[in-house]
C-alpha cells in the first residue's frame, strides 16, 4: 500500500502527465493593487496565466523520476522538459514585472473545466500510482503520451498569443517559446514512434 506522502506525489504527477490538468486558485487579489487591463491585454493575461501554470507544472515534472524507474530516453525527456517550465516560469515573472500590463496571475477557465480537467487527474493518478499502477513500457507510453499532449496544447496556445501579441519584445518571447515547446513535442513523439507504436 503506498505511503500518504508517495499518494500525493502521485496526485501531482497526475496532474503534470494529464496535460496539465486543474488550475491552481488564484492568488490572493488584494495583495497587490495589479492595474485595469484593456480588453486585449486582458485576454492575453489569461494566456499568460495559463502559460505560467502549466510551466510550473512541467517544471515539477522531474518528480516523476521519483516515483518508478524510467528508460534512459524516457529520463532525457523528461529532464528537458523540466528545464524548459523551469525557464518558461523564470522568463514569465521576470516579463510580469517589466510590463505592468502582463499579468500571470489570473485563473480565466470556467468552472465546468477546471472540474473536467481535475477528473482527468484523478484517472490519471489511478494509472501511476505506486506498487498498483501501470509499470514498464506501458506506463511509459501512457506519460509520454500525457507530455506530447501536454506540450501540444502549450505550443499552440504560445503561437496564438503570438499573432495577437502587439508588443514586440513578447511576441518574441511567445514564438521562441513555441519553437522550444515544438521541439520537445516533436522529441516526445518521435520517443513514442520509436520505442512504443513500431513493433512495440
Amino acid at each position: 500500500m503506498p505511503s500518504k506522502s508517495g499518494l500525493l506525489l502521485t496526485l501531482l504527477l497526475a496532474s503534470l502527465a494529464a496535460g496539465c490538468a486543474h488550475v491552481a486558485e488564484p492568488r490572493d487579489k488584494t495583495a497587490t493593487k495589479a492595474p485595469r487591463l484593456s480588453q486585449e491585454r486582458q485576454i492575453l493575461s489569461e494566456g499568460y496565466s495559463i502559460l505560467y501554470l502549466h510551466a510550473g507544472k512541467f517544471d515539477a515534472s522531474e518528480l516523476i523520476l521519483l516515483v518508478k524507474s524510467e528508460s534512459d530516453s524516457m529520463k532525457k525527456l523528461v529532464t528537458s522538459v523540466a528545464e524548459r517550465g523551469d525557464q518558461v516560469k523564470k522568463d514569465l515573472e521576470r516579463i510580469a514585472k517589466d510590463y505592468p500590463g502582463v499579468r500571470i496571475d489570473l485563473d480565466p477557465l470556467p468552472e465546468m473545466e477546471k472540474r473536467k480537467r481535475k477528473a482527468v487527474g484523478l484517472t490519471r493518478t489511478i494509472e501511476f500510482a505506486p506498487v498498483v499502477g501501470k509499470g514498464g513500457r506501458e506506463y511509459e507510453r501512457t506519460v509520454l503520451l500525457s507530455f506530447a499532449n501536454g506540450l501540444n496544447h502549450e505550443r499552440h496556445l504560445c503561437k496564438v498569443m503570438a499573432e495577437a501579441e502587439p508588443d514586440s519584445g513578447l511576441k518574441k518571447f511567445l514564438l521562441d517559446a513555441e519553437t522550444k515547446y515544438d521541439a520537445l513535442y516533436e522529441d516526445a513523439m518521435a520517443l513514442l514512434k520509436k520505442e512504443y507504436f513500431v513493433g512495440g
